[in-house]
């Protein structure tokens, strides 16, 4: 939750994978921040695009990924079928807790080992690098991941997307 929030929410992360980086306070329920050494904001533009990333994957749209990632460029639309095929597929695989509203298991899932299994394509036909952006935001969520498997995190992701979704649909009409 608190990974979804800083990006799709408040466009700014602290990126270091490492959670001691924070403090939970059980009693009120809060956690802080204590590391602002790998923070960084995102542009809006950026989030929006990768807002709309994430929910291609989660409803399998291959034209809304398609179209989304050319646009922000992690694609140039002259890939070949490897590229595209992997592309996809490693961001289906991404999606894959925000599919359903049932409780997603991270581990049983092997989704980190799946997600890896396309990194020889990229490497091999990758015509252009990502969003500079996503370094950083993908070590986040890489770590997000294996906080999730390693606790054995049982979490109904749907919800948490469509509430970062009707957040900005709200901030929209505002």
């Amino acid at each position: 939750r608190l990974t979804i929030l800083e990006l799709f929410v408040w466009r700014f992360m602290q990126t270091d994978p490492n959670w001691g980086n924070f403090l939970y306070d059980v009693r009120t329920r809060t956690t802080y921040l204590i590391d602002f050494g790998a923070a960084r904001d995102y542009d809006e533009e950026f989030v929006r695009g990768y807002l709309n990333i994430v929910k291609a994957n989660a409803d399998q749209d291959e034209k809304a990924l398609f179209d989304e990632s050319i646009r922000m460029g992690f694609l140039t639309g002259e890939e070949n079928s490897m590229m595209l095929e992997a592309h996809k597929m490693s961001g289906y695989c991404l999606g894959e807790p925000f599919q359903s509203y049932e409780p997603y298991n991270f581990k049983e899932s092997r989704i980190t080992s799946r997600i890896s299994e396309h990194g020889a394509v990229f490497l091999k036909h990758r015509l252009t690098p990502p969003p500079e952006e996503v370094y950083t935001l993908h070590r986040k969520l890489a770590g997000a991941y294996n906080l999730c498997i390693k606790i054995g995190a049982i979490i109904s992701c749907r919800d948490l997307l469509d509430e970062v979704i009707e957040h900005v649909e709200l901030k929209d009409r505002s």
